[in-house]
């Protein structure tokens, strides 16, 4: 018999919305970063697509736009490089 994954991978994404979004002091982001980014690495694709929605909801007008013109690799590229600049800023 099969079973479906009803693993909706909410914790995962929660971390990264948070990481993305929520203002945490900088010794903070640095600590997380690379939980996080291995998190992201690790999503499957649903849950990529799932994150990728939920980001646009997050993101400002302009910003909308220029991320929905990404496809699914520039997408995953562009929230990684994000990433590594929350973590780098000072």
């Amino acid at each position: 018999m099969y079973s479906y994954n009803t693993d909706t991978h909410d914790q995962q994404l929660d971390a990264i919305l948070r990481f993305l979004f929520e203002y945490q002091s900088q010794s903070e982001k640095q600590f997380a970063y690379q939980p996080v980014k291995t998190l992201f690495e690790q999503l499957e694709l649903s849950a990529m697509y799932q994150l990728f929605a939920l980001i646009h909801e997050q993101l400002p007008r302009k910003a909308r736009l220029l991320f929905a013109a990404e496809d699914y690799r520039g997408k995953q590229a562009l929230v990684l490089e994000v990433m590594q600049h929350i973590r780098e800023r000072v």
